[in-house]
């Protein structure tokens, strides 16, 4: 790949070195956990000891401290050969790790966020409720005080990676005046091990059986008050803030996968043959590649701009509402369309793009679903 705008030197280097951890590590057991419907915690330790969990994260609380492009560069390459482990890596250096990064108390910074880096130790965000996914503001789950002890009680559904996580961070209203200032973000570690926090069940989805997103019910869940991220009422702000890099890594995603779909497509293309020649040679298939390829580097450039803009310290949410926007409609029609290449190949298991399209759904919904972060641009229109 020729030299990127708004990339340097070391990025692309970073990126040719996550694209050998991608090839070499991670696509030999794609297939396997698929198969087997096995989220893949193993691949964790070999994310950490290829320096690419905790790659926001700053190096004194054990991450590696590079900036919001190198997050792209990973995100998307790891992405273009399976989406789990980006997802895992999102997660953590995003909605996790900025949150205890920038917003928690040094104790926390020290001990759970150095740990989450150093060990390898899987996050979940458990945000999502019944009747308050995009509209947040309808958050139901409370945390009482009762002495030292916030009694967490609410029903929480698509909490990625719940039931497999060693730190979880629950999205709880410490007061009941129904605003966003009564927001707390609340980390439980060993969330398996409280007595209270019930994993209701593995929530089945088009993705696959690999994934894990979980429905959770919290009833009576007891957790120290010294365990608030920040301050008291200020998460629905805190969130906001990481969603800002969320969106990019939903970005990221969408770009990779639908490289990934493309490389899929451009090989099948030349070894597939058809009326004594390879089906690249037909019009109607070398036009949909070359669609995939201006779309999948327009989206690209725009999360590598988005990603840009935030390592120079701008606020970016509708930056980064557009890269994820754009990046994951193209990753849906990217591998509808590499799926139609493949022809009834592609309808089957026995070929990656079916997984690719599977995988492309779900970055249309999660971070934000894409009508709810056009809301986020078209407000920006008349704010600025």
């Amino acid at each position: 790949m020729t030299s990127l705008p708004g990339l340097e030197p070391h990025h692309e280097e970073f990126r040719t070195r996550v694209q050998e951890f991608a090839d070499e590590t991670v696509r030999p057991v794609v297939e396997e956990h698929e198969r087997e419907g096995r989220f893949p915690v193993d691949l964790v330790d070999d994310l950490v000891d290829a320096g690419l969990y905790g790659i926001t994260i700053p190096e004194e609380y054990g991450g590696e401290g590079l900036d919001n492009r190198s997050f792209q560069i990973a995100v998307e390459e790891l992405s273009r050969v399976w989406k789990i482990p980006a997802g895992i890596v999102s997660v953590t250096c995003s909605l996790v790790g900025t949150s205890l990064a920038k917003f928690g108390a040094d104790w926390q910074r020290e001990e759970w966020l150095r740990e989450i880096v150093e060990t390898g130790q899987v996050t979940a965000l458990s945000l999502t409720e019944p009747e308050a996914g995009s509209d947040a503001a309808a958050l139901e789950t409370s945390a009482r005080r009762d002495g030292d002890e916030y009694v967490i009680d609410g029903h929480k559904v698509w909490t990625s990676h719940g039931e497999v996580a060693d730190f979880l961070i629950v999205v709880a209203r410490t007061d009941n005046d129904g605003e966003h200032g009564d927001v707390s973000l609340i980390g439980i570690p060993n969330p398996q091990e409280v007595d209270g926090v019930e994993f209701v069940r593995d929530i089945p989805c088009m993705e696959g059986d690999a994934v894990v997103e979980n429905e959770i019910k919290y009833e009576g869940a007891r957790v120290p008050v010294e365990n608030v991220v920040g301050e008291e009422g200020r998460g629905f702000k805190y969130i906001m803030s990481a969603l800002d890099i969320g969106r990019i890594g939903a970005a990221s995603q969408g770009v990779g996968i639908a490289q990934g779909a493309m490389d899929e497509s451009i090989a099948f293309a030349d070894e597939r043959e058809q009326f004594g020649q390879p089906i690249r040679e037909f019009q109607g298939v070398s036009f949909k590649l070359a669609d995939m390829a201006s779309s999948v580097q327009a989206a690209r450039l725009l999360t590598i701009w988005a990603a840009q803009n935030l390592d120079a310290g701008h606020r970016v949410s509708q930056q980064a509402a557009m890269a994820k926007t754009f990046a994951t409609d193209v990753a849906m029609d990217v591998t509808t369309e590499a799926v139609q290449i493949h022809g009834s190949r592609g309808y089957s298991k026995d070929y990656p793009v079916e997984r690719y399209m599977r995988e492309a759904k779900g970055t249309q919904i999660y971070e934000g679903t894409n009508e709810v972060n056009r809301q986020v641009i078209a407000q920006h229109l008349y704010d600025d």
